[in-house]
């Protein structure tokens, strides 16, 4: 197949991608008002974080395990069409139990989609033969910008949270059938699984300084907003500018992701987003007023923009291991710090102050640019050409 061929394939999984995180700035940009609808404290809010969390990890170890049999592409439009709904269910929440139950359905739904689609767009890329795997997540990013974006409009609007969640799913479910006519699948090898796909062997340095990347792009996806209205004094409306800012900058420089990576390395690559995110984080910290804040924040999207690309990619090449099955084992750990990490965040608010618990990520930060010296060390497959 020729590249010309496989266009519409790789629009299809960009559209998945974008579905996905478009669902995630839509939950993102609710959480305020999911708080001060229902009344929760920050520790409150975090179990709902928490059950997000436990739904996608639970699954995570035996995803690659099932996609091997059943396939990445009938994988990712079930998951995409289920977490579309329980996204929706979320909106009806009239208590904290039934907010928590519904997110750990979603937070199910959305592993499941997230591990799949990464998976078929390692199969996209290969077929393609060069690196293409930051242009997808720029579409994830595109994504939660226009998610956040939305849902800011639509509260300006006046639209209550169910309303602002029946719009958003409605979009979503039809940009999710639409990309089905495009996708393409790999041929399913039930051979190659291996049951549960914890981190063993070289995969297990990508996973733990996945994890530690995911912990700081989680805490910026459902704390920023929170962040800028109780610490920096925004009102509703501009609190998801911090959100928006942060998606802004991951969407541009995953555009422009593959012919970096090409260019400086993936090493280096991860080492110089650990520097950026810091200095965004510090920026957030010393001068926590809406405008510098949401500076701040869009220099973390620049630095951790392009470090989640590479270690997927990364996890799949890896010789020995099936694409899903690399894939999985990275996300088991690195999701389990993107979902686990924000709501750590709120318990540790609630007793330090959330200005403190960022504070904590400026050294994890650091912990990234120290590991990212070992983790892209092991044996991957080269593509043929770049």
């Amino acid at each position: 197949m020729t590249r010309r061929d496989l266009f519409p394939a790789r629009a299809a999984t960009s559209a998945l991608f974008f579905v996905n995180g478009f669902g995630i700035g839509t939950w993102a940009a609710q959480l305020p008002r999911f708080k001060a609808e229902l009344g929760l404290s920050d520790g409150q809010l975090s179990l709902g974080l928490l059950a997000f969390a436990l739904g996608a990890v639970a699954l995570m170890p035996v995803m690659g395990w099932a996609i091997t049999h059943i396939g990445s592409k009938a994988t990712t439009l079930a998951a995409a069409f289920a977490f579309t709904a329980s996204l929706f269910l979320i909106g009806l929440s009239p208590t904290l139990s039934f907010f928590v139950a519904a997110a750990l359905l979603a937070g199910a739904c959305n592993g499941t989609m997230d591990i799949a689609m990464n998976t078929n767009a390692t199969v996209v890329e290969k077929t393609w033969d060069s690196a293409i795997m930051s242009s997808f997540h720029a579409f994830f990013s595109l994504g939660g910008f226009a998610g956040a974006a939305m849902s800011g409009l639509l509260i300006w609007l006046d639209f209550g949270i169910a309303a602002t969640l029946s719009v958003s799913c409605l979009g979503m479910a039809l940009v999710t059938l639409a990309a089905a006519f495009g996708m393409i699948g790999e041929k399913v090898r039930a051979s190659e699984s291996h049951g549960f796909a914890l981190p063993r062997g070289p995969v297990v340095i990508v996973a733990v300084l996945a994890m530690f990347c995911f912990i700081v792009e989680g805490a910026m996806v459902d704390w920023t907003a929170i962040y800028l209205q109780t610490v920096g004094g925004a009102t509703e409306e501009r609190a998801v500018l911090g959100f928006a800012a942060f998606s802004v900058a991951m969407t541009i420089c995953r555009f422009l992701g593959d012919a970096i990576v090409n260019r400086i390395g993936r090493g280096r690559i991860v080492q110089l987003g650990g520097a950026l995110a810091a200095l965004g984080l510090l920026l957030v910290i010393v001068l926590p007023n809406p405008l510098p804040a949401t500076v701040g924040f869009f220099l973390v999207g620049l630095g951790l923009a392009n470090v989640v690309p590479v270690l997927f990619s990364a996890a799949a090449q890896m010789k020995g291991i099936a694409p899903s099955v690399g894939v999985a084992m990275v996300a088991t750990l690195g999701y389990g710090g993107y979902l686990g990490g924000p709501p750590l965040i709120g318990f540790g608010g609630d007793l330090f102050g959330l200005r403190a618990m960022f504070a904590v990520l400026i050294g994890l930060s650091f912990v990234i640019i120290i590991l990212s010296q070992r983790a892209l060390r092991a044996p991957t497959v080269q593509f043929s050409s770049t």
